[in-house]
């Protein structure tokens, strides 16, 4: 009999713990929970008082995961077209070769963008190179920038298949031996994005190997808003030395 009441109190007791211990996780819960949105409602203050001790508590800034999404995304340049010369091309990324002259495609068709210099609506200055003629003395694909005016229209389509209109500004020739030559990379009107293409012109110097000048020609972007991509139309170096 006395084993039969040891045994009935020994469940009695076991019941009596295993309920305080969910009322005890119940109210951990409810406690952790309460804490947690005290805290986010806080969070937007820098500081807050203790009103016990009047001691000064600091908060963590807070820091938005989204704050460097507001940031503009320039992207690579992959094709150029100007209607009013009918050039239409593919762009690739150049470098610079060993004795630091500006590479160009060794597709004749190709336009060269130096990977060094801004991308497409950034601000500073989009540098683009292309061949005038092939060794052949054949056309190549800027062979008709010669024929671009100022005013004219330049759209440049970035790798998220963006196009952003530039318009010509600028104009100009220059000697390959001029010791200024290296300032057609620095072209910038403060921080207007603007883009520079570059090709030989000139006379071809049978001693040089190359034109003995090169035509540069800049243009500054119309707006930093992407035209809408509807362009249909026939898909078709800096040696600055």
């Amino acid at each position: 009999m006395a084993k039969l009441k040891s045994l009935k109190s020994f469940k009695i007791v076991r019941a009596a713990i295993i309920s305080a211990l969910i009322l005890s996780v119940v109210y951990f819960i409810l406690h952790f929970h309460a804490f947690g949105l005290d805290i986010n409602f806080l969070s937007n203050s820098d500081s807050l008082s203790n009103s016990e001790s009047g001691e000064e508590v600091v908060l963590a800034e807070q820091v938005s995961v989204f704050e460097d999404l507001s940031a503009p995304i320039f992207g690579e340049p992959k094709k150029i077209v100007i209607n009013s010369i009918g050039i239409n091309a593919n762009v690739v990324p150049v470098g610079v070769d060993r004795e630091g002259y500006l590479e160009t495609p060794t597709n004749w068709d190709e336009v060269g963008w130096y990977v060094e210099s801004a991308k497409v609506a950034e601000p500073g200055n989009l540098v683009i190179n292309a061949h005038y003629d092939n060794n052949y003395g054949q056309p190549a694909v800027f062979w008709k920038l010669k024929n671009i005016k100022v005013g004219d229209k330049v759209s440049l389509f970035d790798n998220y298949n963006r196009v952003y209109e530039y318009r010509v500004s600028n104009i100009y020739y220059i000697e390959i031996d001029d010791p200024e030559r290296s300032k057609v990379f620095e072209y910038s009107r403060g921080e207007v994005p603007v883009a520079t293409l570059i090709t030989c012109g000139g006379v071809w110097s049978p001693e040089k190997g190359t034109y003995d000048k090169r035509l540069v020609v800049n243009a500054e972007l119309i707006s930093d808003v992407p035209s809408e991509n509807d362009f249909v139309g026939e898909q078709k170096s800096l040696s600055v030395n």
